[in-house]
């Protein structure tokens, strides 16, 4: 038994606390213990599996920075299995000032911030940031992405499913958008379906990809969807004030299957209402294994135009025709990978905050963009989503999420008790879902 464990209470999260492995009957906890070395296990057996291909993309002076890199990796495995305090951050990036000062506020706060009795974000962020940094500081390793293999490998298993939706999106585009309750009907398929996507998240899946929904059934799962606010999310679409707006803003999650959704969506967005612009937020940095960075999103396009499906290339090509005429940008903000939940943005990142504030919406995909949102806490299920936010409100707000950690807001009386009921594991598996529109207030 690792010494760990004698720091955390055998207790569920309390209410209205911050999440944290401190309590073992929560995600936090198994999340710290068991996902977070299994993740670092799995980087290190890969390295050492796939050497002599890093050694021939980069120089042969990579061959001892791997080296180091697994050893820096396991001392790091080490440090979180037995609890030590997190380190201080070592590089001279723009964002190690913001980590670093965390680190010193929570330690002022709470006495050692160690893995089990800190804040889960600020420990699952720092994994992943101490990750970059560990390469980072070698010689020639400082642009590899770690976790390319595994994003490409779940583009390579979802491409029948790609092909299904091109085609779907192309019957689509060529019977046009004149008619309402035909352009309702497919804008809302394609948002669930959007929502269904982000069940392919590598870091809780770590790599084992299921086979994707049939869009065509999304209706199928509506039973599921703790919270469909879809209708109220076109219902705003399609108001004056809406439609006259300028920008849609997409905050991306993962790579592979869920973003080949994501261009789907957007692609009937914009359509359906030529007038709008996207605008779509991805990482700085490799994150949470599967998370969309601006490389990953041209090389998906890039694939998609290759494939053998002639639809599919096809959708590939009007997709990079979006991106060149700039009715679609790309903007990585290093905001995205810092530790802090959304409420903090106006005073971290007052640009980023000003972009999102002159958008029509802000459509937050996946588990990590929810738990940011709405505070990392352990709400009542019944909260209001707005009280939740806490203040953030740019804009008008969209979450696609399927819950895979333990918060969840906005849920009628008695929902959250029944899914218990039926599975102790509703809060991990991906098997609900939740979409919120929250309106300007």
């Amino acid at each position: 038994m690792c010494e760990c464990t004698d720091m955390s209470m055998d207790l569920k999260t309390p209410r209205n606390v911050y999440l944290s492995a401190f309590y073992k009957r929560s995600f936090a906890y198994h999340t710290v213990k068991n996902r977070m070395p299994v993740i670092l296990t799995q980087i290190i057996d890969t390295l050492s599996r796939t050497k002599l291909d890093v050694v021939k993309e980069f120089d042969q002076n990579s061959a001892e920075d791997l080296k180091k890199v697994i050893s820096e990796l396991s001392k790091f495995k080490y440090e979180i299995q037995t609890n030590k305090p997190l380190t201080k951050l070592q590089s001279d990036a723009p964002d190690i000032k913001i980590y670093n000062d965390y680190i010193d506020k929570q330690a002022t706060e709470e006495g050692e911030t160690t893995y089990f009795n800190t804040i889960w974000l600020l420990v699952e962020c720092y994994m992943y940031r101490r990750i970059k940094e560990v390469f980072s500081l070698t010689d020639s390793l400082g642009s590899f992405d770690y976790f390319r293999s595994l994003k490409q490998e779940q583009f390579n298993k979802c491409r029948a499913a790609t092909v299904i939706l091109s085609k779907h999106l192309k019957g689509v585009t060529d019977r046009g958008f004149s008619d309402e309750k035909f352009t309702q009907e497919m804008v809302l398929t394609y948002l669930k379906a959007n929502l269904w996507g982000n069940k392919c998240d590598l870091s809780v899946t770590l790599g084992k990809v299921n086979d994707v929904l049939n869009v065509l059934n999304v209706t199928e799962m509506d039973r599921f969807i703790l919270v469909d606010d879809s209708q109220k999310f076109y219902d705003n679409l399609s108001s004056t004030e809406f439609s006259t707006a300028v920008y849609i803003d997409v905050v991306l999650d993962n790579a592979g299957y869920e973003l080949i959704t994501d261009l789907i969506l957007m692609s009937s967005l914009s359509a359906a209402y030529p007038g709008f612009k996207v605008r779509f937020h991805v990482k700085v940095m490799p994150w949470f294994i599967s998370d969309v960075t601006e490389t990953d999103f041209h090389w998906t396009l890039q694939e998609m135009s290759q494939m053998n499906d002639e639809i599919t290339r096809a959708f590939a090509k009007k997709c990079k025709e979006f991106v060149s005429s700039g009715q679609w940008s790309i903007i990585a903000h290093p905001f995205w990978t810092y530790p802090y939940e959304y409420k903090f943005m106006k005073e971290l990142a007052p640009d980023l905050y000003s972009i999102l504030s002159d958008s029509a919406c802000v459509i937050f995909k996946g588990d990590l963009n929810y738990r940011k949102l709405f505070g990392e806490k352990n709400w009542d299920p019944t909260t209001p989503p707005l009280e939740a936010l806490q203040g953030f409100q740019p804009s008008r707000l969209l979450t696609l999420r399927t819950i895979k950690a333990d918060i969840v807001v906005g849920l009628q009386p008695g929902v959250a008790e029944r899914c218990e009921k039926e599975d102790s594991k509703w809060m991990e598996n991906g098997d609900y879902g939740v979409i919120h529109f929250i309106p300007k207030s």
